[in-house]
């Protein structure tokens, strides 16, 4: 008994040490919290939450002033440039979720252990590391599943920014002129995220078409690529870029139905297993007491 008022002692301990930590580090409002409350606009909730001292943010700083750029951590900078999160929150994820892990093991077994169950200390240690290993890849997976559902869905709102180009162009203004008032009219945080890089280029003295297929090259975005080099040939070669524009829409919208068709059909063979099991199972409850009688 001895041996478990001291683990448990010691995970009170720990728990209490990482409580008077929190408590005790700054927590300094952020820049963009506080330009929200003056000017009362409303901002994705995606760079609200980049921007944030949370634990794993303040976590993951520490972390990576100590291992640096060390080549066994794999870091998928470009979805963490797509959905606006920081690096140190990326490694401090990774912390808790192993600590998470690795700590859960032992708290499951003195539990049982308070029961007056003895289980071996080698079988919490090693499947605490197995675990928090297991748990530590966890933010890969959900980086990389937001990342897909986000370009998925810039996909779909590029439709509607380049039809919006188009009309633009139509009604005479000019490339960049298209392209930001384009931007303006959507409140996502696809057309958000468009006029950030539109200012960007603005203020840094590059063409808007350029800024647009770099962002889209590095964020593995073809649809802005592709909308980048349309307009760069309105604005050099003085191209007439409407029905292109027009005719990419199109094709984007008929690619994102086949899409959607081949999801639907994914799933509607998923359902049929669930069925056949479900009728299966009927036939046997009905034949059962006809077999019981013949028997």
């Amino acid at each position: 008994m001895t041996t478990r008022l001291v683990i448990a002692s010691g995970l009170v301990a720990a728990l209490g040490a990482i409580l008077i930590i929190r408590e005790l580090l700054p927590r300094h409002p952020h820049a963009a919290d506080t330009v929200d409350r003056l000017t009362n606009v409303r901002r994705p909730a995606a760079v609200l939450a980049s921007g944030s001292s949370s634990l794993s943010e303040l976590v993951g700083q520490v972390l990576a002033r100590r291992v640096g750029a060390w080549p066994i951590i794999s870091i998928p900078h470009r979805d963490l440039s797509l959905l606006r999160i920081s690096v140190a929150r990326f490694l401090g994820e990774r912390v808790l979720f192993a600590l998470v892990g690795l700590v859960t093991p032992p708290a499951a077994v003195l539990a049982v252990s308070l029961t007056g169950i003895g289980v071996p200390v080698v079988i919490p240690a090693v499947v605490g590391v197995g675990l928090g290993l297991a748990m530590s890849f966890l933010p890969y997976y959900n980086v990389a599943d937001g990342a897909k559902r986000a370009r998925a869905e810039f996909s779909r709102a590029m439709t509607c920014y380049i039809d919006l180009v188009a009309l633009e162009r139509a009604a005479g203004a000019g490339p960049v002129q298209a392209l930001e008032h384009a931007a303006a009219v959507g409140d996502s945080w696809v057309f958000h995220r468009l006029r950030d890089e539109l200012a960007r280029s603005r203020y840094r003295g590059t063409s808007a078409w350029e800024a647009l297929r770099a962002v889209g090259e590095e964020l593995r975005l073809p649809e802005l690529v592709q909308a980048g080099d349309v307009m760069r040939l309105a604005a050099v070669e003085g191209a007439t870029v409407y029905d292109n524009l027009r005719a990419r829409a199109h094709d984007m919208r008929n690619e994102l139905l086949t899409q959607d068709k081949a999801a639907a059909g994914v799933r509607t063979e998923r359902a049929s297993a669930p069925v056949a099991m479900t009728t299966i199972v009927f036939l046997l409850i009905f034949a059962t007491p006809l077999a019981l009688t013949i028997v």
